[in-house]
């Protein structure tokens, strides 16, 4: 099929015709890179090139799948021989191919951060110091900018910080484990050491694509560098005015000196903005014209005017939690905007618990992006624990959580006794032999781990013919893992047997995407990400930080909070003076998220970790123009002002109509949610998704799900103070109750 360049504007047409030679495309937000990107293949491969000799990198799997589904369908052809990947995913597809250059196995773990901790713990009381005063965050944060700086050889400055290092980097040898920061750095250190590698690599890969460039860090930059073939067709795409994580490494003069890097680049701006109005991008504008460290460019958008932007000055956080929830309810009821096109967006994760609170109180369904992640939650890694000692039989983290769960009366010493023989260099198979052969263990803790090693042996068995999900089926079966959760907490059971059921559900779907055994699944869960995880199409209200928004869009944002010390964060401009710019920058993202609405609120008084805080406004507030200041055009922009009523008190009103309409417009939705006895009316009969009902032991809650129908209907209800719990509803006998 013919590409169509024709829909192209002048600038993104121009950048998809030059195949040759550096490229550097500066795309500002909403300007349509994704498109400039996936058109760029899709007219190499028309030209002759082979998709087997093009690379293209990206930042999260949810773009990289996007690119490649594009593409599918502008091509109408299957693109597996495609790689657009991640960063951490096209290193970790590299080593298991190539780690036999570092006399490594090829086996090899991918610990997350809570392993990274775990791991660190058990360095620092290994050189008998004390945990508190050197905490194994504070080390894990450290050694992984360390390691982003791109200097394959450097050390921490002090003395003990190096035994730390040192002794953490012998502890994931040990255990044939890397993090992510190792999977950068040693395909780096191949491909830097061993030209036979590194030409095999630059021949196949004759065009290369970098989408997100002001992401990039010094180690990234490299590995770049070290894929190019002499011919230099290099294609970075990015806005260093979205240059976001400074923080972890990124290093914004990547993109700003890009043309020094590559002479002989040709330069592309995409200003023309396809997302949001012209009123919201000349405050973009305005806003990022400050920064110093950027190359001039301002949005513009054919769509000219747009509704005013409102700035809103709130008494208290809880005035403001309130006017935004009052706003979403009013907009989705009046405007009909769906509720997964409203996103709150904050600048750190603490801001949220106000903003929950108020959503439940209204039952207005929300989810929380970058909260707990799914392939984080206890059951999930219980499960994946037993996955990983048999990819990676060095993996001592993770046999410790899987000889531990179900409970087998192993305890700490005996685990002890067990570490003692695989520290001298056993695999976790002949620890256990030795273990068990020379009956270092007695008793129970011997035929409890005798049992364990028969089990270990049948996973192995297994996994040479079965798939992941079919294997992991057995895993569960063989365990009665389920039986076991319903044992240690009945009330969470229902819940975690359905993240269970999740996850065997991502496994079918994986296996129709090619990733059909352990090695390639363990991958792929290592290297999910918080949008990764995000359902797109929910009917639910979406908050996240700014840092987890970045690429999305929705009609309506909301950015609360805007008070200097919150926003910018003060912590931020302490550790760096000159951070002031990636704050602004990060508040411009913020403002591009919206298309037509936006709301910039901040508070005068704000409870934070249990005091009372005064700050001024965010110093990004600008004064905006008198075209900011005209809502005549949209009474919706205007703050809604709480009425008079005791503190905690639901603030319905005039809104109790308004609620009725959106629970039947969600019910056509077919979406269970009831909003209860708003307005006084009788008590409905069932118990529903949205009903507040009253527990005997835990209080007042909500209802988020119900399963099941007569003596086995089973409600997961939230209990503010108490958590989530899953409750038979014949036993639990709920009461249903209003909400005044």
């Amino acid at each position: 099929m013919k590409v169509n360049l024709d829909e192209l504007n002048p600038q993104q047409r121009a950048a998809v015709e030059t195949t040759e030679g550096p490229l550097l495309v500066v795309a500002g937000a909403g300007s349509g890179k994704t498109r400039v990107i996936t058109t760029r293949i899709m007219y190499l491969m028309e030209q002759g090139v082979s998709p087997y000799q093009i690379l293209a990198m990206t930042f999260t799997n949810k773009a990289a799948m996007e690119m490649k589904h594009r593409i599918g369908v502008g091509l109408k052809r299957n693109t597996g021989d495609l790689t657009i990947t991640t960063f951490h995913s096209f290193c970790a597809r590299f080593l298991r191919k190539e780690i036999g250059y570092l006399d490594r196995e090829p086996g090899f773990a991918i610990f997350d951060t809570q392993d990274q901790t775990s791991c660190l713990k058990r360095v620092i009381r290994g050189l008998d110091l004390d945990e508190k005063n050197f905490p194994a965050r504070h080390f894990r944060n450290k050694f992984s900018y360390l390691k982003n700086k791109g200097d394959l050889d450097a050390e921490p400055e002090f003395e003990i910080e190096q035994r730390i290092f040192h002794a953490y980097r012998k502890e994931m040898r040990e255990q044939n484990a890397l993090d992510f920061d190792d999977l950068l750095l040693l395909t780096c250190k191949i491909l830097g050491e061993y030209e036979e590698c590194r030409t095999r690599y630059q021949r196949r890969f004759q065009f290369i694509m970098v989408d997100e460039y002001q992401d990039t860090n010094k180690i990234q930059a490299r590995l770049i560098r070290l894929l190019l073939n002499e011919k230099n067709n290099l294609c970075v795409v990015g806005d260093e005015d979205q240059s976001i994580y400074g923080w972890r490494g990124a290093d914004i003069h990547n993109i700003l000196d890009f043309e020094l890097h590559y002479p002989g680049t040709r330069v592309f701006k995409l200003e023309q903005n396809y997302r949001s109005s012209q009123r919201i991008l000349d405050y973009a504008n305005e806003v990022i014209s400050l920064n110093q460290l950027r190359k001039p460019k301002k949005l513009w958008t054919e769509d000219s005017g747009g509704l005013p932007i409102s700035i809103r000055d709130e008494y208290s956080s809880m005035d403001e939690a309130e006017n935004i929830v009052q706003s979403v309810i009013q907009i989705h009821e009046s405007k009909k905007v769906p509720l997964n096109e409203f996103a709150i967006l904050f600048r750190s994760n603490f801001l949220s618990r106000v903003l929950e609170e108020m959503f439940r109180r209204y039952q207005i369904p929300y989810q929380l992006i970058g909260g707990l992640k799914f392939y984080d939650r206890k059951e999930i890694k219980d499960l994946l624990s037993y996955m990983r000692i048999v990819v990676n039989p060095r993996d001592w983290t993770s046999f410790t959580r899987a000889i531990g769960v179900p409970s087998r009366g192993i305890g700490v010493k005996s685990l002890d006794k067990i570490y003692g023989v695989f520290n001298e260099g056993f695999n976790l198979k002949e620890t256990m032999d030795m273990v068990i052969e020379g009956k270092i263990l007695s008793g129970k803790g011997l035929r409890s781990l005798t049992a364990f090693r028969d089990f270990y042996n049948t996973m192995v068995e297994n996994a040479e013919d079965l798939t992941p999900c079919d294997w992991l089926t057995h895993v569960i079966d063989e365990l009665d893992y389920l039986n076991y959760l319903e044992k240690q907490d009945a009330g969470s059971a229902e819940y975690r047997a359905d993240n269970i059921e999740e996850l065997l559900s991502a496994m079918k779907d994986l296996e129709k995407q090619s990733i059909t055994t352990l090695s390639q699944f363990m991958d792929f869960s290592a290297l999910v990400s918080d949008q990764d995880e995000m359902e797109d199409n929910s009917p639910k209200v979406n908050m996240m930080t700014i840092h987890a928004a970045k690429g999305l869009e929705f009609d309506t944002v909301f950015v609360m909070a805007l008070e200097d010390g919150i926003f910018p964060n003060q912590r931020a401009l302490t550790d760096n003076p000159n951070a002031v710019e990636e704050e602004r920058r990060l508040f411009y993202v913020a403002v591009t998220r919206a298309r037509k609405r936006l709301y910039l609120s901040y508070a005068r008084k704000r409870q934070t970790f249990g005091t009372t805080t005064s700050n001024p406004k965010s110093r990004f507030l600008l004064a905006p123009g008198e075209s900011f200041e005209d809502e005549e055009s949209d009474p919706f922009l205007k703050p809604v002002r709480p009425k008079a009523a005791r503190p905690g008190a639901r603030k319905f009103g005039d809104l109790s109509s308004q609620i009725k309409r959106m629970q039947e417009q969600l019910a056509e939705k077919d979406v269970d949610v009831d909003f209860g006895g708003v307005g006084g009316k009788k008590k409905p009969t069932r118990i529903r998704t949205g009903d507040v009902v009253r527990h005997a032991k835990f209080g007042q809650g909500t209802v988020s799900k119900t399963t099941g129908s007569g003596e086995k209907m089973t409600v997961t209800v939230y209990f503010p103070g108490v958590g989530k719990k899953t409750l038979v509803a014949r036993v639990a006998k709920l009461e249903k109750v209003f909400d005044n």
